[in-house]
């Protein structure tokens, strides 16, 4: 009996204008935000005009593979990228269920873990442990690293800073430390600024104050002029 990857393989190549179809969404998708930017910028061309990047761009290849920064930067003066590492911890893990229930459904999550690693370009934990744990700030770093190289200079970018964007009572609760990590990695990345994310009603104040001792810090050290 064939597997069920090979059985969706098989679909794609009987079918193959499922691929056009989703190639066709994704042309549409980069050219409404086109008109949204050459609009915006009409009505206003001295001020900035930017996108926010859907978390599961970072978890998904195929998603990934459709947000590409080479493109999105000819028509963005900024990309705010949702990078919540605290929350990403639970999200990645539902995303790998779901994964594991549909084309790679001949693998567990544990199984197929380090190639989607690999993939990814990811250095983080247990499928087990991702939920209570979240994902580190090298998560942040990365993300804001390929962005940076994607957009090669033509858009600035933004990590979104996870400060208590919402998750079970069981899984990871930001803290201090991790917004100080977090915060930190997005500047060595290369980040033009940060956004401190979600919410403000959402946010602890310890959490937001160990960001502003961060980005002080931070700005003390650049000159102050950022």
């Amino acid at each position: 009996m064939d597997g069920y990857f090979v059985s969706f393989w098989r679909l794609l190549l009987d079918y193959s204008e499922i691929l056009s179809w989703e190639k066709l969404w994704t042309d549409s998708y980069h050219e409404v935000r086109s008109e949204l930017y050459g609009a915006g910028k009409a009505i206003a061309p001295e001020k900035p005009f930017g996108f926010h990047i859907m978390q599961n761009m970072t978890f998904s290849p195929f998603y990934q593979a459709e947000e590409d920064y080479s493109r999105t930067r000819d028509y963005a003066d900024y990309l705010k990228l949702a990078t919540y590492n605290n929350a990403a911890g639970p999200r990645m893990a539902t995303y790998l269920d779901r994964l594991s229930a549909t084309i790679f459904h001949d693998a567990t999550p544990k199984d197929f873990l380090p190639f989607y690693y690999k993939i990814m370009n990811y250095q983080e934990g247990p499928y087990a442990e991702l939920p209570t744990s979240g994902l580190s700030a090298d998560y942040v770093a990365r993300e804001t690293k390929r962005a940076v190289a994607g957009v090669e200079g033509k858009a600035k970018i933004y990590p979104g800073i996870d400060i208590d964007v919402p998750t079970k009572r069981t899984d990871k609760r930001t803290a201090p430390d991790d917004v100080r990590k977090s915060v930190r990695a997005a500047y060595s990345a290369g980040a033009d600024g940060v956004v401190l994310s979600r919410e403000y009603v959402e946010m602890w104040n310890a959490n937001l104050s160990a960001a502003g001792e961060t980005l002080r810090d931070i700005f003390s050290k650049q000159g102050g002029n950022q």
